[in-house]
């Protein structure tokens, strides 16, 4: 005498198995991708904003310095290859105001859209605003002008 089995019928199960498990995987995998966009473009914005600021220290005047800081930015976000819609440039070179032997900054705003539309994680934004800034100390004793 032979054990009966009772089997049922399982013929499909690997499919349905499969049909439920890749969105899952879809959903995870596009929002890890997301994750690190976002977090590359903050830190390459915040890079961008540094970098700046710091190139607009070695100018003499304010507007130099405005002039310098917004091409040093485009550039690096262009050599970067950010994937940035509309970025807005904020310079403050109100430190060239101030007297040498004054402390003064010149503060570099960047704000950039990304964008996440074309990512397959559905019900993530179309796109996210990354906002950094940049600060750099003046040199104290040397000459300035508005």
């Amino acid at each position: 005498m032979t054990p009966t089995r009772n089997r049922t019928d399982e013929r499909g199960a690997v499919a349905v198995e499969v049909v439920l498990i890749i969105p899952v995987l879809m959903l995870v995998l596009g929002t890890l991708v997301a994750g690190w966009r976002l977090w590359s473009a903050r830190a390459q914005v915040t890079d961008a904003a540094g970098a700046a600021a710091r190139a607009a220290t070695v100018e003499k005047s304010g507007s130099a310095a405005r002039a310098r800081a917004q091409s040093v930015a485009r550039s690096n976000l262009q050599t970067l290859g950010l994937p940035c819609q509309g970025a807005g440039i904020d310079v403050d070179v109100s430190g060239f105001h101030r007297p040498p032997g004054e402390r003064a900054e010149v503060t570099v705003g960047i704000s950039c859209t990304v964008g996440l539309g074309d990512l397959l994680a559905p019900g993530l934004p179309g796109q996210w605003q990354v906002r950094a800034q940049g600060k750099h100390p003046l040199d104290t004793f040397r000459e300035r002008q508005p």
